[in-house]
């Protein structure tokens, strides 16, 4: 979500905000659509210049408001071999949070094969 939060932060810096440009931005950083018509509603009631900072903040209140308050620790993958999917849009940090999970089952003795699936994307193997 970090690397979602700059690029709006990077991408909304005039206060003359396109409202259906950043509810389509929202829904494509895979906040969905209930979520990000909250977030503009709540930006647009504010009544004042809004930048990206105030975007960010509103945003991140509406995850925190959705998301658990405490988070149950990742218990180790047992037995058979266990296939995870990452998917979400480009920029929002898929393979930092892919590379701390495989670091994290390393660690907690469960053996890590990563395999890059982006064909579009000519570094993704080495990356």
């Amino acid at each position: 979500m970090a690397g979602f939060f700059k690029s709006l932060l990077q991408r909304f810096t005039k206060p003359d905000i396109d409202w259906d440009e950043l509810e389509a931005v929202l829904v494509t950083g895979d906040l969905g659509p209930r979520l990000a018509m909250r977030i503009v509603d709540d930006l647009k009631a504010q009544g004042r210049k809004l930048h990206g900072a105030d975007i960010v903040q509103v945003a991140r209140e509406h995850v925190r408001k959705i998301l658990p308050a405490e988070v149950r620790p990742l218990t180790p993958l047992e037995g058979r071999p266990k296939v995870v999917l990452i998917v979400g849009v480009n920029g929002t940090g898929k393979t930092t949070s892919t590379a701390k999970l495989a670091k994290l089952l390393h660690d907690q003795g469960s053996k890590v094969v990563l395999a890059a699936a982006d064909t579009f994307r000519a570094a993704a193997v080495e990356q």
